[in-house]
């Protein structure tokens, strides 16, 4: 199992509350609400330990199944990841509803929900991204977004199959509404070297 100091887990989790910031912006803009991010934390775990943490927030703070939008980006040879944007199911159906407006039909939002999340998720996310690449200096290329509901399990089964897994985890919260989801990172361990040393880099850790 990889291992990282204090310092170089600090110096990570700063560089996705950065990039992730812009996001929250932009989706509170979205949303008409202001977003609350939580502290992130950066962990490296293996499959089965992400996969068990996902099932018990899902019992712990739902019973619905979560809803995933999943994009996949690289950056050259050395650095790719999957995101997961991460929304109870019910969540999910009050983040349309907030940004199709709050006169929209249930029936109306249940025909739109897919497409609608995938774009939340396509400027959420590129946002995120787009400011990683920014500080790194690197362009970032994704993939469209897809979007699916299931159990924690399967939405991890499906988007990984590395057995060390970096996992950045930040939450974005509508308070207003109730309504909490989270973003995940999910890296290969090349992926991993490749993006510990551009944080380095940018922290100027030696």
């Amino acid at each position: 199992m990889m291992t990282f100091t204090e310092l170089q887990l600090d110096a990570l989790a700063e560089t996705f509350n950065l990039s992730l910031g812009e996001a929250a912006a932009t989706f509170s803009a979205i949303v008409h609400e202001e977003i609350t991010l939580s502290v992130p934390t950066v962990e490296v775990l293996n499959r089965e330990d992400l996969a068990q943490r996902l099932e018990n927030m899902q019992r712990s703070e739902t019973r619905d199944r979560l809803c995933g939008i999943n994009q996949h980006f690289h950056a050259g040879n050395n650095f790719q990841t999957e995101t997961l944007l991460l929304f109870p199911e019910q969540g999910s159906l009050e983040i349309v509803r907030r940004m199709l407006g709050d006169t929209t039909p249930i029936e109306q939002i249940t025909e739109l929900e897919q497409d609608a999340l995938a774009e939340i998720g396509n400027i959420i996310i590129n946002s995120c991204m787009s400011s990683l690449a920014n500080l790194f200096g690197t362009e970032m290329i994704g993939t469209l977004p897809t979007v699916e509901a299931n159990t924690a399990r399967a939405l991890l089964e499906q988007h990984s199959h590395d057995e060390v897994i970096l996992v950045a985890r930040i939450g974005m919260t509508m308070a207003a509404q109730n309504t909490s989801g989270f973003v995940l990172f999910i890296m290969d361990v090349p992926s991993i070297q490749t993006f510990m040393k551009q944080v380095e880099r940018l922290f100027n850790i030696a």
